[in-house]
């Protein structure tokens, strides 16, 4: 039992490492200046990283449930580590392609198993009410791992272009022995048997069978898709601003470590206003940063962008421990999967569209018309929670 009680420690580690991303904080530049896309090349470009998890986010979900946690977040980090390898030769769309396939895959075997194996892990402790503490824990770890990278991230990049890329080799070489070192919780797994009637089954909880989880998964994907666009469109929006790679780097930190410290937060402010009205004040948080954002044209509109990460920060690990709590134990992982399956492929579809329009209009305009469907959407997903009788 001491083991097992050692695995959401792990995970935070684990999640530290995998969020300290070096190349985030300038990785829009260097499409741009070392690789020579344009931005709807760069958002078609996220399209097949979406595409490439699409593919096989609840596949690695549903097979984790049935191969173990530990095997799956093992085989994750090697997977990561040649990804981000391959980026270290890369000198072209084609290079940087098959990198983003390789990392998809990488990141597809992470999704739903590491909030899985913490679920189980603290239910079979007899701490499942800790759930969304240590959810939001992981998440302060791995923002914050992400922010510090981040401010390293724009002197290593005016060193050598592809040094932030050789550090995340690093980093996940270091994270299959963190991976190695988990315990898988003594769950019933269920048989390799009948798998599409398994899978149909699923489906149908989600689409059909559970309303709560239906209008969760629903709002999740809608603030989730908030805070997502604006980390492909910001470094760029910073730089028609006047800023520079390594005051970006800052930037990119002090978001982070806004969710960081939002995420720590998360379960208390839910518990104290209420998850309606904690989904409320996101909303309005939506409609101030992508309203700063359009209508700012200073250095100091970048500080909108951090609003957005606040909210980030506040509205997952609370909806993610509602999540948790309807799923099946038997397909933990493969209902994780099955919401970032419908997250990526929504960005899949819309991602070209945001790239062009970008080219075409500018920034400001398409971040204003964005910013009012976002909240429309996710007003749309609090009348489902509403409905569904979500508490």
């Amino acid at each position: 039992m001491s083991s097992l009680q050692a695995n959401p420690r792990l995970l935070c580690t684990f999640n530290a490492l995998q969020m300290s991303l070096f190349p985030m904080a300038v990785i829009t530049i260097f499409y741009r200046v070392d690789i020579g896309m344009s931005m709807q090349d760069i958002f078609l470009l996220q399209g097949a990283f979406g595409l490439a998890m699409a593919l096989f986010e609840f596949p690695s979900g549903y097979l984790a449930d049935r191969i173990g946690y530990r095997r799956t977040m093992i085989g994750a980090a090697m997977m990561n580590a040649v990804g981000w390898s391959l980026y270290l030769r890369a000198d072209g769309i084609v290079d940087i392609l098959f990198a983003e396939v390789v990392l998809g895959i990488g990141i597809s075997l992470i999704s739903g198993t590491d909030s899985a194996l913490l679920y189980e892990s603290l239910e079979e402790s007899g701490q499942e009410a800790q759930f969304g503490m240590w959810s939001g824990r992981v998440k302060f770890f791995g923002q914050a791992g992400e922010g510090t990278a981040a401010i390293l991230a724009g002197f290593l990049y005016a060193y050598w272009a592809r040094l932030p890329f050789l550090m995340e080799v690093l980093i996940w070489s270091v994270n299959i022995f963190v991976a190695w070192r988990l315990v898988e919780p003594a769950r019933h797994r269920p048989p390799i048997t009948e798998n599409w009637k398994q899978i149909k089954g699923m489906f149908h909880y989600v689409v059909v069978g559970n309303k709560q989880l239906r209008a969760i998964v629903f709002i999740t994907i809608i603030l989730g898709m908030s805070s997502f666009i604006p980390v492909w469109t910001i470094q760029l929006y910073g730089t028609d601003l006047g800023l520079t790679t390594v005051t970006l780097g800052f930037v990119w930190a002090a978001a982070n470590y806004s969710v960081a410290v939002a995420s720590l937060y998360s379960s208390q402010v839910s518990e104290k206003i209420g998850l309606h009205r904690l989904m409320l004040l996101c909303i309005l948080l939506i409609a101030v940063g992508y309203g700063g954002l359009g209508l700012s044209h200073v250095a100091l509109g970048v500080g909108f962008y951090l609003v957005l990460t606040i909210m980030r920060g506040l509205h997952a690990p609370a909806l993610h421990h509602e999540e948790q709590r309807r799923i099946p134990s038997s397909d933990r992982a493969g209902f994780g999967s099955l919401r970032s399956l419908i997250f990526r492929s929504s960005f899949l579809l819309i991602s070209p569209a945001i790239g062009y329009s970008i080219d075409r209009y500018g920034q400001h305009p398409v971040l204003l018309v964005i910013g009012a469907s976002l909240v429309i959407l996710a007003l749309l997903g609090v009348r489902l929670m509403t409905s569904s009788g979500v508490r």
